[in-house]
């Protein structure tokens, strides 16, 4: 399995090891065979929450969640109805039985997710074991099929959560998303097919890769949501906002949008694809791309020549791909 990378800021400014969550998405199997083979592997407590929501607890990573990422099988809101008309959900009835081969229907369509807790950099190695054991148990990603628009989600925890370090990170986002997806191969149903990742607004790259931008935290969000409003986006602050000001936050935001989101003080990189089954294919691939946004992050002088570069050729990325732009990158990130 690859190595993985780590970046220069290991620790917040409290002096704590930093840490991220991951979230896998995955096709094929059930939620419970899946738990059941963690937990097999793996040791720990198994715990079944309802027939879409399983938890793995007392693991050396943390805590696991399985479940069928879909919010009215998760949420169970349809049972209030169907208990209504009576309804049987008890242990071994028919109803119960009938959950059981929704969720093996909905494999198909809908993605198994494995969601770990926040992990310290120290111990990221451990996600290897998670990964064979899909692997093992035929789970498929992303590459497997055009309905499967799977990610591989990274939370990692900011270092700090100042404005000059939030935006910081996103300027090394918005001036290596391209190289990312090029590199990466990014699937392109993912891309083109499904709303989760749609790539930020050029009028907002615009505002924000100017050498002249420095906002105060109130404007920084103002000028993101005025211009991002929804949680779709490959790197998607929301989540962060949460928890420095939740009701500007909210406000902002359409109302079905509320219910989805979970504050973290963690950026969202939503941009990964999910590659499980595919030969060697480890979380590291995805993880050491995001370094190259940490390291950017981390190095002002270079962040500036590059904001500097990417405005004198923006101009030609509406009629032409970015291939110029990735060959700079490729000349001057650091190897």
């Amino acid at each position: 399995m690859q190595r993985f990378n780590l970046p220069e800021t290991q620790k917040t400014r409290e002096g704590q090891e930093r840490r991220a969550g991951f979230e896998f998405e995955v096709g094929n199997v059930s939620i419970e065979q899946v738990a059941e083979a963690l937990h097999s592997e793996l040791g720990g407590t198994l715990l079944k929450t309802s027939p879409y929501e399983f938890h793995i607890k007392n693991l050396s990573m943390g805590d696991l969640k399985i479940e069928r990422d879909a919010h009215l099988l998760t949420s169970l809101k349809y049972r209030d109805w169907l208990q209504e008309l009576g309804v049987d959900f008890s242990p071994g009835s028919d109803a119960e039985k009938l959950e059981q081969e929704v969720d093996k229907l909905s494999r198909w369509l809908i993605p198994c997710e494995i969601v770990t807790s926040p992990i310290p950099f120290s111990k990221f190695e451990q996600l290897d074991q998670l990964v064979r054991v899909l692997n093992n148990i035929g789970a498929e990603g992303t590459q497997q099929s055009l309905r499967y628009a799977f990610g591989l989600h990274i939370n990692p925890e900011a270092p700090h959560m100042d404005v000059d370090t939030l935006l910081a990170y996103v300027q090394s986002f918005l001036l290596l998303a391209d190289w990312i997806i090029d590199t990466s191969g990014t699937d392109f149903s993912r891309r083109f097919f499904t709303k989760y990742i749609d790539p930020f607004p050029a009028e907002y790259a615009e505002k924000v890769l100017n050498l002249s931008y420095r906002p105060a935290m109130s404007q920084f969000m103002e000028d993101y949501l005025c211009l991002n409003p929804t949680r779709n986006r490959p790197l998607d602050m929301l989540p962060i906002f949460y928890e420095i000001n939740k009701d500007k936050l909210m406000q902002a935001l359409p109302e079905e949008e509320h219910d989805l989101i979970k504050g973290r003080p963690a950026f969202h990189y939503r941009l990964p694809d999910c590659r499980i089954g595919e030969a060697d294919w480890s979380a590291a691939t995805e993880w050491n791309r995001w370094v190259m946004v940490e390291r950017l992050a981390e190095n002002q002088a270079l962040r500036e020549q590059l904001i500097t570069d990417w405005n004198y050729q923006q101009e030609s990325f509406a009629i032409r791909h970015k291939s110029k732009w990735i060959k700079t990158l490729n000349t001057l990130l650091p190897k």
